[in-house]
């Protein structure tokens, strides 16, 4: 039998020059502080972590730049104020300084021309908007024409509906004060009347109590 006495260094030899290889190639690694966090992140010296960088709001699926319009909120991103989305995946579109407008049937009346009716909410209070329309094609920013009522008038969308929420707390103060945070994960309107439907255009009002939920919500489709 031969034996070869030279075989055994060379696997040495080979070991060593991989470990030396690897080292250099750590060696040869340079920390680049912009690259530390993750997309339209950025690093946070004050709090030591990696936060969203302006103009960036935090989602599920992380730090998401807004768009033109836009501001980064605790849900993601929201429309400034004196502007509104006319659904809730639509862009931010500026409200008419007139539309909206606070208002009062005795002491405050609608002073512009196009918006002079005073849609009441509560008592003699409500909100400024255009009357006698046909279609909702007629209203602005999302209004749309509410025909059974007399007059008919264009109607503000409930306000904070469709806003992200992901607990009651953040529709607290809005006319759509159930937040949906399993499904749409946004605030809906709740309270509303099966027959007749009045539920704003486009969303019908479902009787979910089979799903244990107590007052009916307004949503796109019964399920």
């Amino acid at each position: 039998m031969r034996c070869d006495h030279s075989s055994p260094a060379a696997p040495r030899r080979g070991r060593f020059g991989l470990v030396f290889l690897a080292g250099a190639a750590l060696l040869g690694c340079v920390f680049d502080e912009a690259e530390r966090c993750g997309e339209n992140q950025v690093f946070s010296a004050t709090d030591g972590l990696c936060v969203c960088e302006p103009g960036a709001a935090k989602t599920e699926q992380g730090c998401v730049p807004c768009g033109v319009d836009e501001v980064a909120g605790p849900n993601g991103c929201a429309c400034p104020e004196g502007f509104t989305r006319p659904t809730p995946e639509a862009a931010c579109e500026l409200v008419p300084s007139a539309l909206g407008l606070a208002c009062d049937t005795v002491s405050a009346p609608c002073a512009d021309a196009r918006y002079d009716h005073c849609q009441i909410v509560s008592g003699t209070s409500g909100y400024c908007t255009s009357a006698d329309c046909t279609s909702s094609a007629e209203c602005e920013n999302g209004y749309a024409c509410d025909t059974t009522a007399s007059p008919a008038f264009c109607r503000r969308p409930p306000l904070g509906a469709g806003q992200p929420c992901s607990s009651a707390a953040d529709c607290a103060g809005t006319e759509a004060t159930h937040c949906d945070a399993v499904v749409s994960r946004s605030c809906l309107v709740e309270g509303c009347t099966l027959s007749p439907n009045n539920c704003f255009e486009g969303m019908q009002c479902c009787d979910l109590s089979a799903f244990g939920l107590t007052a009916p919500l307004c949503v796109p489709q019964c399920p």
